[in-house]
């Protein structure tokens, strides 16, 4: 498990990443809620790429699916709990990382905390849940 710091200037960092996401279509393994939401908003938050190794490495549901599961884990909760404590949901705050139910062979999608809502990826792009629908939280820094 990595203990990350947050930069100094993570806010703006962050919001820049959030502005350059909007702009980006979704793509299995390129612009998901793993590789894309996800580790673009730690690596604003922290400067630390918790995708690197699975960058490109699936096109697909079942490919990501894959991955998870050589990993050892069972759910997308468990995954990110081998690389970030786990913190209840009440207690996240901006850029830290949570779990939401979902449609689809993962069960479960990735969102990041904004100030008063969740941000979840969509085939669309960036959508909004409410705070109520994260099951599992992580601690980015």
């Amino acid at each position: 498990m990595q203990r990350l710091s947050r930069r100094d200037d993570w806010r703006g960092r962050f919001a820049e990443e959030m502005d350059k996401q909007r702009r980006e279509a979704f793509g299995w393994g390129t612009q998901d809620c793993a590789i894309g939401l996800v580790a673009g908003a730690i690596e604003a938050v922290s400067g630390v790429d918790l995708a690197e190794q699975y960058r490109g490495k699936y096109d697909g549901p079942f490919g990501a699916v894959r991955i998870l599961r050589d990993s050892g884990s069972l759910t997308l909760g468990d995954f990110a709990a081998k690389h970030l404590p786990e913190i209840h949901p009440s207690q996240a705050r901006i850029g830290d990382i949570g779990i939401v139910a979902a449609d689809g062979p993962i069960g479960e999608a990735f969102c990041i905390f904004d100030a008063s809502s969740v941000i979840v990826m969509t085939e669309q792009g960036h959508g909004r849940l409410p705070r109520a629908d994260v099951i599992r939280a992580f601690k980015v820094g």
